[in-house]
């Protein structure tokens, strides 16, 4: 059972599947985006999402401000 106030631990797949279960595999998401799926916070989905352009092929893109998106890059075979 999860502590009281204690917010539910999304794995790095969790995260993943988020992005592979869209329409359109190439559109980047936003951190709100990717935890409104997850209904966890946007902090978690952020903390998710940088952990996975650290240690995997999500990246991310500064759009405005304080904005940035993401996405895991399509690879075209040539």
């Amino acid at each position: 059972m999860v502590d009281p106030g204690r917010e539910t631990q999304y794995t790095e797949s969790d995260v993943i599947e988020v992005f592979r279960e869209r329409e359109d595999y190439a559109e980047p998401l936003t951190a709100t985006e990717v935890a409104e799926v997850l209904e966890c916070s946007r902090r978690t989905a952020l903390n998710r999402l940088h952990d996975l352009q650290d240690e995997t092929d999500v990246t991310s893109k500064k759009v405005g401000g304080r904005s940035r998106v993401w996405w895991i890059p399509v690879r075209l075979e040539e």
